[in-house]
């Protein structure tokens, strides 16, 4: 009895290293496998795998990166009609008589006083933003304070004051002449006709 039951548990032992042995090899299979599927995920994941979609990535960065390092700049004044029409009577009725009165001149429309002082000057036919240290004409933008520009060229100054626009002074004259009389609407009659 007793050889009987040592090999009934030699048998069992060996039966159990058998199955501990082809489960560990299962084991063992799995985790592989897993970890090429993780490796695979990995690469899809990064565009690796896929040419035309790196290639389309890389197209879709320059174009942004150019978009980014695109300067806008205007070489003239799109709203500036004497560039197009020439007609001097023309332009004298459409009230721009100042672009060809001023051509060689120039004028001080409006500043900017802020942390980044600013000038708007009108020279030949076009109207320029200009901070300190900009040039115009050889002349560079030393200061600008409330209604007042300093231009520097060599050691002459010159110092622009704000000044309106002729068409803006020929119509402020008129209305002083009595040419052009404005007067307020009659808000009583609109009252009463409700």
């Amino acid at each position: 009895m007793r050889e009987r039951e040592r090999l009934l548990w030699s048998i069992l032992i060996i039966l159990l290293l058998i199955i501990a042995g082809y489960e560990g090899y299962n084991s063992y299979r799995i985790g592989k496998r897993v970890r090429e599927y993780q490796e695979e995920i990995e690469r899809q994941a990064l565009g690796s795998e896929d040419p035309q979609l790196r290639q389309t990535i890389e197209e879709m960065e320059k174009e942004l990166q150019s978009r980014l390092d695109y300067q806008f700049d205007v070489a003239r004044d799109p709203l500036d009609l004497s560039h197009v029409i020439h007609a001097r009577r023309f332009l004298d009725n459409m009230g721009l008589t100042e672009s060809l009165e001023s051509r060689g001149r120039m004028r001080l429309s409006c500043t900017v006083v802020s942390e980044q002082p600013a000038a708007i000057i009108k020279y030949e036919y076009r109207s320029y933003v200009m901070r300190v240290g900009d040039t115009l004409n050889g002349y560079r933008l030393a200061e600008v304070k409330p209604e007042l520009a300093v231009l520097v060229r060599g050691g002459e100054r010159l110092i622009l004051a704000t000044e309106k626009a002729l068409d803006t002074q020929d119509l402020e004259k008129r209305r002083r002449d009595g040419g052009i009389t404005v007067t307020a609407p009659d808000t009583a009659a609109v009252m009463t006709q409700y």
